[in-house]
């Protein structure tokens, strides 16, 4: 566990240090706007894992709320959080005559650092770290069993945004989540709304 963190940690630094280094090119003038922005994303989950059975469902939903701080021409910086469906899985099976039902999902809620850069018009990558809260739900026999448990873990995305007005944005971004305790992973595909609610 102590390595993996120490992987997150130098990963978000060569971000960070390879970003600095474009974002050097870009000379500022004295009307330099910044930006405190919201996006707000839904859509579509896919619980990337190599995990296999007829009853077990890798789709569900994604959404996530980020706030963003937006130098123009440099690095941004913020928070993401939202929720993950990860997987569920139900079944119904008979054993001697005996029949047996049982379910099963996981979920996450991400808590990340995110820092973002446009590329080119409209075009934005992204980075974050932090961790994920993860909430289990089993169900056999009758017998609830919720644990939550806590992991770190890596955010890399892409998005594309057609400007509507100087403060709205519409369009969409893929982004892929790693989960280091369970060693697996979540892309979700989501429609993205940009909004500007201040701007200096």
């Amino acid at each position: 566990m102590f390595n993996k963190i120490k992987l997150n940690i130098v990963f978000i630094a060569l971000i960070i240090g390879f970003s600095t280094c474009v974002t050097q090119s870009y000379s500022q003038s004295d009307d330099s706007e910044y930006a405190v922005t919201a996006y707000i994303n839904a859509g579509y989950s896919r619980f990337i894992s190599e995990l296999e059975d007829d009853d077990l469902n890798k789709n569900g939903f994604s959404g996530t709320i980020r706030l963003m701080w937006e130098p123009e021409h440099l690095l941004s910086v913020g928070i993401e959080s939202g929720y993950l469906q990860l997987y569920n899985f139900h079944t119904q099976r008979t054993i001697n005559g005996i029949s047996f039902s049982g379910s099963s999902e996981l979920n996450a809620v991400p808590i990340l650092m995110v820092f973002s850069m446009e590329l080119f018009e409209n075009f934005k990558i992204s980075f974050g770290s932090g961790i994920f809260l993860l909430n289990s739900k089993v169900d056999a026999l009758d017998n609830l069993v919720n644990s939550n448990q806590i992991s770190t873990g890596i955010l890399a995305g892409a998005s594309y945004l057609h400007p509507l007005s100087h403060t709205l944005s519409l369009g969409g971004e893929i982004k892929y989540y790693l989960i280091n305790k369970i060693e697996d992973g979540d892309l979700s595909l989501q429609v993205s709304l940009q909004y500007k609610f201040l701007t200096y």
